[in-house]
């Protein structure tokens, strides 16, 4: 199933594609979400070996979703973890191959140049 999250007024749509057209089954909040489409049935798999740094954009009871700079990773949810907010900066990796989340600070880098 193809399930994309569109975000806009506040709002957090989850469509999947029927019959090639899309539906909305799910509206939210949209918590600190910027507005846009994420197509995360563009996600990769997870590499358990290395670990991901991104915004949380969407998860169900057996997925989690996170945008990186390289693209939308998915992760397995263990479903005993607490997750955070949606739209938190987070860093994702796998530790003893148990899942681990942590809230990060957003790092902001400027380059000056003369």
């Amino acid at each position: 199933m193809k399930l994309r999250i569109l975000v806009m007024n506040g709002q957090r749509l989850i469509e999947n594609q029927v019959d090639g057209k899309w539906k909305t089954i799910k509206v939210t909040k949209a918590e600190s979400l910027k507005g846009g489409i994420y197509n995360i049935f563009m996600a990769k798999e997870a590499d358990k070996s290395e670990k991901s740094e991104g915004i949380l954009v969407h998860f169900t009871s057996s997925e989690l979703f996170i945008k990186t700079p390289y693209g939308f990773i998915k992760y397995e949810n263990p479903g005993d973890i607490k997750l955070p907010q949606i739209g938190s900066h987070v860093s994702v990796g796998y530790l003893d191959d148990k899942l681990s989340i942590q809230n990060t600070a957003i790092k902001h880098t400027h380059k000056h140049t003369l």
